[in-house]
């Protein structure tokens, strides 16, 4: 896994040299064009003081009074021989430097690039119209490099001292910077599996915040499914051993029955006894399976007519034993998008739920309609009502009505409503036209 520390000192250390390295080289063009422009400027200078020397040599002694022997004197400075210089006049050289050859240095006008004894100079051309004077200045380019090459030095050497000082205090400071996140790893990782409180958010940066906000909401989430599962094991475990004592129960009834009628009603109570354990793990692992969040990439349009007609055919033999009445009005052509067999759950749950409270000769209605954009499923019955106080309570899992004596595992509604979760609904219990109890689910038409 990459290290954030060495990429931010990789993008830090690459940029500054980068930049370093830019300004340097901008540094040493522009440096060496000032002293062009200096020397240059320079040569220009020594060709007027050549003309002014010479015009006055020529006034006071003539041409023929110039004394050559002086040019042959010692050199002073060891910089005199990069340095040359001629004057002529009607082809005819009367002044030139040590350095400087007998021939003209250059025949071009102004300045010039040009080679002497195999070095490169830089000349200056340069005729007084007046007298006729032609001067020639011209200095090795050895000079002006050698001094380009000092004032550069001079500014690289503290920097290329100062990188590797300045590289340490950059490792030191994106350290000192990212010990938040350090101290942010060390508590987590000290944490048991157990330990699902939120993680503090003293002393972290606002940059990692947003993260340390969502892994305290994944922890809050996970709090209460793992809350959730354990209450969920418990209420299990404690329904599920009341009919597996009832089982053993009949089995040992069925066991010391001395005569065939006794050992067939024990043995049909415990087939009856397995039918309802059955159906409560059926119900158990039904909720077990039902995760919104992994379930909305399930959804596809379905026909809600078709869908309730065939949960209504699944359990129309209930409705026949107690001779209850079961109708259904809806649109065959509205649709909606969701995952089918959820929603066929859902209707049997909401169905098997009616017959359980309407008493014989009673009927049960289905209705599905649309209103305000959404798709509202309806389910009512005649029976006997639910109080106002104890609506809420019927979502609860293995809760039932007190009173009720028709066999449930008080799994139903819990389903239902999770379900409707799923899809994004609304459940609203209230009173039927008839004096019974009307679920109303709301779902958005999308």
């Amino acid at each position: 896994m990459p290290s954030i520390q060495k990429r931010i000192l990789v993008i830090l250390l690459t940029t500054f040299t980068t930049i370093w390295a830019a300004m340097m080289t901008y540094t040493w063009y522009n440096t060496q064009h000032e002293i062009e422009e200096v020397f240059d400027a320079q040569l220009a200078q020594a060709t007027n003081v050549l003309f002014g020397l010479t015009q006055h040599e020529m006034t006071e002694q003539g041409l023929d009074g110039f004394r050559f022997d002086l040019l042959e004197s010692g050199l002073v400075h060891e910089y005199e021989k990069k340095l040359a210089f001629q004057v002529w006049k009607n082809g005819k050289l009367l002044l030139r430097s040590g350095s400087a050859p007998i021939t003209p240095m250059t025949n071009r006008f102004g300045y010039s690039d040009g080679n002497i004894n195999d070095g490169l100079w830089r000349f200056l051309y340069r005729e007084d119209a007046k007298t006729g004077l032609l001067v020639i200045v011209g200095e090795e380019y050895s000079v002006r490099q050698e001094l380009t090459q000092k004032i550069i030095l001079q500014v690289f050497w503290p920097i290329l001292i100062a990188l590797p000082i300045l590289g340490f205090l950059i490792v030191l400071g994106v350290k000192k910077g990212l010990k938040p996140l350090q101290n942010l790893t060390n508590e987590i990782s000290k944490r048991s599996v157990n330990q699902l409180s939120p993680v503090s958010m003293k002393g972290v940066p606002k940059e990692v915040s947003p993260i340390v906000v969502e892994i305290n909401q994944l922890l809050k989430k996970l709090k209460r499914a793992i809350d959730t599962e354990r209450q969920f094991t418990a209420d299990a475990a404690h329904e599920l051993r009341t009919p597996l004592a009832a089982l053993k129960t009949q089995a040992q009834v069925a066991q010391r029955a001395k005569d065939d009628s006794t050992k067939i009603h024990a043995l049909d109570k415990i087939i009856e006894g397995v039918d309802r354990s059955t159906h409560l793990v059926e119900q158990l692992l039904m909720l077990a399976r039902l995760d919104p969040e992994s379930l909305q990439g399930e959804f596809e349009a379905i026909n809600l007519g078709k869908t309730i007609e065939q949960a209504i055919a699944q359990v129309s033999h209930i409705a026949l034993e107690r001779k209850i009445n079961i109708s259904l009005h809806t649109d065959k052509n509205i649709s909606l998008k969701g995952i089918e067999t959820l929603f066929n759950v859902l209707i049997i749950n909401l169905l098997k739920n009616a017959f359980i409270y309407t008493p014989k000769g009673g009927f049960v209605e289905a209705l599905v309609t649309t209103k305000d954009e959404n798709i509202v499923i309806s389910v009512s019955d005649s029976g006997v009502g639910i109080p106002k106080e104890l609506r809420e309570r019927i979502f609860d899992r293995f809760y039932r009505i007190s009173g009720t004596t028709r066999v449930g595992s008080g799994l139903g509604l819990s389903i239902v409503k999770r379900i409707v979760e799923i899809h994004s609904g609304e459940i609203v219990v209230d009173d039927s036209d008839s004096g019974g109890t009307i679920i109303s689910i709301k779902l958005p038409n999308s």
